[in-house]
């Protein structure tokens, strides 16, 4: 008998994924083989996030509030994203330029914060000093970047944070400042063959259907960015709704194997059984021939920036495939889990 026995398991599971065939992962020569491929994938997705509503439920808009600033105006909204489910939306409208304007969906990543922090805004008086140093180290208020440089900006809120907090949300990562309530909605969901990043991809979709119902005239463009969990977000609707045209994907892309399977990730982030099909480069590669930009920081300990090379490698093969070599681009940069900017808002300029 050995002088030590294994009784853990992660060991082989990590051996298991080493030997997984992904059996839709991109090996398409030919761009008939991509058109192909692209259909499997993009249904098997939709599949294992637990599908979407099979009708759409009037969006119902409601104005609840208005403000005018310095560089836009700010409104806040409820779209009816399914029956009795609402999403609280911030619109900036950007008074230096005339329409049509360039639409853009700004996603926040995981935190109680949520929307308010993209436009530099605090939720808690009492956590203001946190939240601001929060917003300031991550480089976090992208949406009012953006509306200061001209785009139309809608940002929703995403599922489990912000006002759409559960009420028996029960993670707290060191303050209640970044409470969140994933867990309650990830593990019920899973129970019913459905998961919290499909439900945020649905919210994602519903925005899309808003933006094309408002009056101002647009560019029939639209872009979608985000940071971490909001990059997640991106990731995935980009890869399932052709109406985002370029998407900017920031400090959420490697590999399932270096990044999900190896650090502790919140419950949001697991998709049931996607390795059997496909790694991260596959579902960003159903995304071309559309515009993609992945920002990968160099000290990001959760996303490791060597496996983020090696997985854009993958993407920019298909780009390359398809003809489009520069719709594709990773912008890697110092820092940790931060969002960069040093390349995404002159990439949304290029390709809105």
């Amino acid at each position: 008998m050995a002088d030590r026995v294994d009784f853990t398991t992660l060991t082989t599971l990590w051996q298991e994924y080493e030997g997984m065939p992904r059996q839709l992962a991109c090996r398409a020569t030919t761009t008939e083989q991509w058109d192909a491929w692209r259909e499997r994938l993009h249904a098997k997705l939709v599949e294992l996030l637990g599908g979407f509503p099979a009708t759409k439920a009037p969006l119902q808009p409601v104005l609840l509030e208005t403000r005018e600033l310095p560089e836009y105006r700010l409104e806040k909204v409820a779209l009816q994203s399914e029956p009795g489910i609402y999403i609280p939306c911030y619109v900036l409208i950007p008074h230096q330029v005339a329409p049509p304007y360039r639409p853009v969906i700004a996603l926040h990543g995981h935190g109680s914060g949520g929307a308010a922090h993209l436009l530099g805004l605090t939720r808690n008086q009492a956590t203001r000093a946190e939240e601001l140093a929060h917003i300031e180290a991550h480089n976090y208020d992208y949406a009012h970047q953006l509306a200061r440089r001209g785009f139309m900006v809608f940002v929703p809120e995403q599922r489990g944070f912000g006002e759409r907090m559960e009420d028996h949300a029960g993670l707290v990562n060191g303050s209640e400042m970044w409470q969140s309530s994933c867990r309650a909605l990830a593990f019920n969901a899973m129970l019913m063959g459905k998961t919290v990043l499909g439900m945020r991809v649905w919210d994602v979709m519903r925005t899309l259907d808003y933006i094309a119902s408002r009056p101002e005239a647009t560019t029939g463009t639209v872009g979608c960015v985000g940071l971490s969990g909001g990059g997640t977000t991106t990731l995935y609707a980009a890869a399932l709704d052709p109406r985002i045209t370029a998407a900017v994907i920031s400090g959420a892309f490697s590999s399932f194997r270096t990044s999900i399977m190896s650090t502790i990730h919140c419950e949001c982030n697991y998709v049931p059984n996607i390795l059997q099909y496909a790694e991260m480069a596959d579902i960003a590669a159903l995304i071309a021939p559309r515009a993609q930009l992945v920002e990968s920081a160099l000290q990001d300990p959760i996303f490791p920036v060597d496996e983020a090379k090696a997985a854009c490698q993958e993407v920019a093969r298909v780009y390359a495939l398809l003809g489009v070599p520069e719709r594709f681009d990773q912008d890697i940069f110092e820092g940790g889990h931060r969002f960069g900017g040093n390349k995404a808002f002159d990439w949304f300029a290029r390709w809105l």
